[in-house]
């Protein structure tokens, strides 16, 4: 790998967090990075240990339980910024990435 293409990757996990309320789409993280769909998984993987879309979901998932932890923001709130617009879907997902639910996890902060 490149120090070009490594740069580049590092554009793309900028891009990739820098809204999670909404992924951006996958044709344009190609073109910023300049590599075909398949090298560019595979090379975000080897990177940053994760696949995007499960390190997008990661990122979230530890933002909301900043947003909840420091802002004291209630569960509804938090999930519907962060752009889900099913709260049972956010549930799962923080439980997935943060090995709680997110009202456990909330009162546990207190």
């Amino acid at each position: 790998m490149s120090p070009a293409e490594i740069e580049r990757l590092y554009q793309v996990k900028k891009r990739l967090i820098a809204d999670l309320s909404c992924a951006p789409p996958l044709s344009e993280l190609t073109a910023l990075a300049g590599m075909h769909e398949p090298k560019l998984r595979k090379l975000f993987k080897q990177i940053f240990g994760r696949g995007m879309f499960d390190y997008y979901q990661f990122i979230r998932m530890k933002e909301a339980g900043r947003l909840l932890k420091e802002n004291g923001r209630n569960v509804s709130e938090v999930g519907y910024d962060l752009g889900f617009t099913n709260l049972s879907h956010f549930s799962r997902e923080f439980e997935k990435h943060m090995g709680t639910k997110p009202k456990k996890f909330q009162q546990q902060q207190d």
